[in-house]
């Protein structure tokens, strides 16, 4: 058993490595939008096509409240969101991307869909593997392939 557990060990640095060059190019991609790492989250996070509560974006990012307000006043600054009174409760507030926000966040989405260089090097057989592999690490069962539908 002790074997097994330094193996994990050792798996676990190898994907706390991967996951530093994951917030390297996070923070370039911050960078390249003049985005500040919370901006970029929050754009991420908004529904293109439904204004989303600011109570509920809190939850979602795991801050307070008021961190929500700060970046929506920063965010609608830049034209990237805009914040409306909610039909169903005028006490609370949602933000909405605006045509700007959408073209800001296709650019983060496309980002963070191309894979790095590394994975790329990486045989058909070993990427099916990690990505079976990674799948089952978060439960999460495999969404069907183009393979498996031809």
């Amino acid at each position: 058993m002790a074997r097994k557990a330094q193996i994990a060990e050792e798996t676990w640095a190898a994907f706390s490595q991967v996951m530093t060059t994951f917030k390297h190019s996070f923070l370039d991609i911050s960078r390249h939008l003049d985005l500040t790492p919370g901006e970029l989250q929050a754009l991420k996070a908004l529904d293109p096509d439904h204004p989303q509560p600011m109570g509920a974006l809190a939850g979602e990012l795991r801050c307070d409240a008021s961190n929500i307000t700060w970046l929506a006043d920063r965010l609608e600054a830049r034209g990237l969101v805009e914040r409306h009174t909610a039909p169903a409760d005028r006490r609370v507030k949602t933000l909405a991307l605006t045509e700007a926000g959408r073209a800001v966040r296709v650019q983060i989405a496309e980002h963070f869909r191309t894979p790095p260089p590394e994975l790329l090097a990486l045989p058909v057989h070993e990427l099916r593997a990690l990505r079976h592999l990674l799948h089952k690490c978060i439960e999460e069962p495999l969404p069907p392939t183009k393979e498996a539908t031809q």
